[in-house]
């Protein structure tokens, strides 16, 4: 829940909101592979890493998000066809929706490409827990 509630203070920012944000963190990360490649900065690679960072943001965002509704969907159920349709059903869709809330913000875009990217975040969400939780019982077995 707490997930869902950050995903959607994010996408209410507009677009300059957004824009300093990411840009604010383009700029720290680009100060950090100035310094080991001893790179000078030039817009179109700002522009690339801000793309990057940005996207990223949406693959990290709602990998935990499929990460936390695999594991509660877990609490209901042991069936792992069931867990894995579930949390990426319903995960997906509230990427989507948050898609179409973005469009109604000032400056933002509804993008299916974001949507694309936020359904692979959620896919690897829940890979990894189904290996967290295969390696728990494994590790009980042996006990």
């Amino acid at each position: 829940m707490l997930c869902m509630i950050i995903i959607f203070v994010f996408s209410s920012q507009n677009s300059d909101e957004s824009g300093a944000l990411s840009g604010s963190l383009t700029r720290r990360i680009f100060e950090v592979i100035k310094g080991w490649f001893g790179l000078s900065e030039t817009l179109p690679f700002m522009d690339t890493l801000e793309v990057i960072v940005r996207k990223t943001a949406h693959l990290s965002i709602y990998f935990v998000l499929g990460f936390c509704a695999a594991n509660a969907v877990w609490q209901a159920t042991d069936n792992i066809l069931h867990i894995f349709l579930i949390s990426l059903i319903w995960s997906s869709f509230y990427a989507a929706t948050d898609e179409w809330h973005q469009y109604f913000v000032p400056g933002r875009s509804c993008m299916w490409q974001d949507w694309l990217i936020d359904t692979t975040g959620i896919l690897l969400g829940i890979c990894v827990a189904f290996l967290i939780v295969r390696h728990i019982k494994n590790a009980k077995k042996q006990k």
